[in-house]
């Protein structure tokens, strides 16, 4: 009696698991559809990019990229504390100028732009960076000053970072 009881649970469950099997089975073949079309347009996504890396600029690109390298350091400086503020547009030199004015704000920072540029331009940029060195070294430790650097944030880039360690140490002599 229970033979047969048996026997049809188990035929229940066999169509039960076949039944299963073929859903698993459309459903990694709709997997792999899914799959295969996200790799065509990944690949599209890299030859477009590919191909707008390899366009030439535009002209108000290459103006701002004139403007900046004719501002010289003080640009550069601008364009570091415009990266590192978070913002955009004029919300990020805003930020900027504000950041590098101080309690002076924006116009603060359009001062000490043009006074780092004149100062640059008289002694030069190792000199500049040696006093500048030299002064942080009177208030605060060594260890204190890399562990400052080491805190930056990571849109700083590494080369950076080891340059100011390395003229940290060569001060520090």
């Amino acid at each position: 009696m229970y033979g047969n009881e048996i026997i049809i649970a188990l035929s229940i469950s066999c169509v039960i698991l076949l039944v299963w099997v073929f859903k698993l089975k459309n459903a990694n073949r709709a997997f792999e559809k899914d799959i295969a079309e996200l790799a065509r347009e990944l690949g599209d996504a890299v030859k477009r990019l590919a191909e707008l890396e390899g366009q030439q600029k535009s002209k108000t690109f290459m103006k701002v990229v004139d403007l900046l390298a004719a501002a010289g350091v003080p640009g550069l400086v601008l364009l570091c504390a415009m990266a590192v503020s978070g913002f955009t547009g004029a919300a990020a030199i805003t930020v900027a100028l504000s950041s590098i004015g101080g309690p002076a704000g924006m116009l603060g920072g359009i001062g000490v732009l043009v006074t780092l540029g004149v100062v640059i331009a008289k002694y030069g940029i190792s000199d500049v960076c040696s006093a500048v060195v030299k002064r942080i070294l009177q208030s605060k430790s060594r260890d204190q000053v890399i562990r400052e650097i080491d805190a930056l944030p990571r849109s700083i880039p590494q080369k950076f970072r080891l340059k100011a360690k390395a003229m940290l140490n060569q001060e520090g002599r």
